[in-house]
């Protein structure tokens, strides 16, 4: 079973990207007003405690390090399936 690990883990990246695809399609105007309000709450002074960009960042990074040493060289190709994925999901969606 560890010799498909890489296989079933870029179907499941694909599939992960065509279902995000499908959701960006169905949720534009959501995502859009998401991102106004936002806005609006940055402009007032809210923010969410504790979680900064620098944190966010931070995150991602460790992610994609960890992911990279365990997966090597295949880690590449990844970022690639999921735009196909994304790409046929939001024209398919």
């Amino acid at each position: 079973m560890q010799q498909y690990s890489g296989i079933i883990s870029v179907i499941l990246l694909f599939v992960d990207g065509l279902l995000f695809g499908v959701a960006v399609k169905k949720g534009i105007i959501s995502a859009v007003l998401l991102v106004i309000a936002i806005l609006l709450a940055s402009y007032v002074g809210l923010s969410v405690p504790y979680l900064s960009t620098v944190d966010i960042l931070r995150h991602v990074e460790n992610i994609a390090l960890s992911m990279y040493n365990h997966l090597g060289p295949i880690f590449v190709g990844y970022p690639i399936v999921f735009i196909v994925g994304l790409a046929i999901g939001i024209w398919k969606g």
